[in-house]
């Protein structure tokens, strides 16, 4: 019983689990701002992820002063978590705002989906993919940490 008991919850953990450096990361099916539904089969080289309305902002105020299409242009994706906000906050304020920038924010909404990838509080969730096998995650907090991680 014992033993049974230690494998159930050793499944149970990692179920659970943050994706780690060499884990392979399933394909993400994202709504963006819009509405408008994006399939991630293949990872782009970099994905930018916002779990928290601090660290969004200072992802999407940089993406703000960027040209249309450089996310595009430098292989990356933007993800936002906001799956914690009620959706009256959403959907009156959240999504209207976000429809207004120059760029592609896909959305998390789904709590179980968020809690696939690691996070930091009050940092910015920088992952790096070759396919969809994940190489590198940094926490990063500033504007010119960003510009660096998209960049290389």
């Amino acid at each position: 019983m014992k033993k049974v008991t230690a494998v159930l919850l050793m499944t149970l953990s990692l179920w659970g689990a943050p994706y780690k450096v060499g884990h392979s990361v399933m394909p993400l099916d994202l709504n963006d701002q819009f509405g408008k539904r994006y399939t991630l089969k293949v990872m782009p080289k970099t994905l930018v992820m916002a779990f928290e309305k601090g660290t969004g902002a200072t992802v999407n105020e940089y993406l703000s002063t960027q040209e249309k299409g450089y996310l595009a242009k430098n292989k990356a994706a933007f993800v936002a978590d906001i799956s914690q906000m009620p959706k009256f906050i959403t959907e009156t304020f959240a999504l209207p705002k976000m429809r207004k920038y120059n760029h592609t924010v896909l959305l998390i909404q789904d709590e179980e989906q968020g809690i696939n990838f690691p996070y930091q509080e009050d940092k910015i969730t920088v992952m790096k993919f070759r396919g969809n096998f994940l190489t590198k995650v940094d926490f990063i907090s500033t504007a010119d940490e960003l510009k660096k991680a998209i960049e290389q």
